[in-house]
């Protein structure tokens, strides 16, 4: 996609790189999560380069036509749906605020559609392999990984929660966790089961003695950054040959476990933090045919059946 569109001499139009860094300007001021913010900065460098936009490009060239090219553009490059998605999100959410300014004439920008795929998670072997405890020759990453595990698999936390924990944010004389540093930007307490308080003790008594920091930081004891949690638990998961290692699906396997033990749907929306049920039922959508397996042993029909069936051969005997 080449194209250079000039702005117009004597125009009071807004630039376009003026507009974003207003746009910006104000998030910033919303309180905006940093990571949401680099998104957006990321997304309008890939929407400006792709359309080759120039200094002087105006923002009111944006319309339905040049977002349909520039849909088009990425998907001869090969990007997938998804990837497509996320960047039309960002973008939607840039143009929307300019269209409230008049910076742009009003559109919309839909989604594209995508077919439903299977969340990954963890199986039961491979959680086992990512939960075998590290020895105590093993170096801080293997045991800030391995404690990430146990954390994620006890609280379905996301990453960049994992990335803002402070020690202090773990309460152990009253059970809970807190997370300071939410997606919707609301303070969530989770409970802290006793398997994972056993986990992390273990893991602070090691490394982390102090009663202040990030409670998983980097080598520098410094906020790590959700790609070098990536990158090392990539690492951990290879050296424990577990071939799946995207530490969002630790996130999937809290929840899938939860529904397969037969948790109240409305609690485990609230302890993943999600606003709507949405995302809650298509987890029930999504693993509610594996609730079948040993559906018997739970259903109270089934059960009460077979209490009278050994019952009355007790007394037949």
């Amino acid at each position: 996609m080449k194209q250079k569109i000039k702005r117009n001499i004597g125009s009071d139009e807004m630039f376009l790189k003026e507009a974003f860094d207003e746009f910006i300007e104000a998030k910033t001021a919303n309180n905006l999560a940093e990571s949401t913010l680099s998104n957006y900065q990321t997304t309008f460098s890939v929407f400006w380069n792709d359309n080759n936009f120039q200094d002087d490009t105006v923002a009111s060239v944006i319309d339905e036509k040049l977002i349909f090219k520039w849909i088009n553009h990425m998907k001869n490059d090969d990007l997938s749906i998804q990837s497509i998605n996320h960047y039309l999100r960002d973008t939607r959410t840039f143009i929307n605020w300019c269209i409230e300014r008049e910076y742009i004439a009003p559109f919309k920008i839909k989604l594209l559609v995508a077919q439903e795929e299977q969340l990954k998670y963890f199986t039961e072997d491979e959680i086992e392999a990512l939960l075998v405890k590290p020895s105590r020759k093993d170096g801080f990453v293997e045991w800030r990984t391995w404690a990430i595990v146990n954390f994620c698999l006890a609280t379905g936390a996301r990453a960049q929660t994992i990335c803002d924990m402070k020690i202090e944010d773990v309460n152990f004389s009253k059970s809970e966790i807190v997370y300071a540093h939410t997606k919707n930007k609301k303070a969530q307490k989770v409970p802290l089961s006793h398997a994972l308080e056993i986990a992390l003790k273990e893991y602070m008594k090691m490394w982390r003695p102090a009663a202040v920091g990030y409670l998983f930081p980097n080598v520098g004891d410094e906020q790590l950054t959700r790609n070098a949690l990536r990158l090392s638990f990539g690492r951990y998961c290879k050296e424990r040959e577990v071939e799946h290692s995207n530490i969002h699906g630790l996130r999937h396997s809290f929840a899938r476990g939860w529904i397969l033990n037969n948790g109240n749907t409305l609690a485990l929306k609230n302890v993943l933090g999600h606003q709507s049920t949405a995302m809650t039922s298509k987890y029930v959508k999504l693993w509610g045919e594996d609730l079948k397996e040993g559906y018997e042993d739970f259903s109270p029909l089934d059960q009460i059946k077979k209490n009278k069936s050994r019952k009355q051969k007790v007394e037949r005997s």
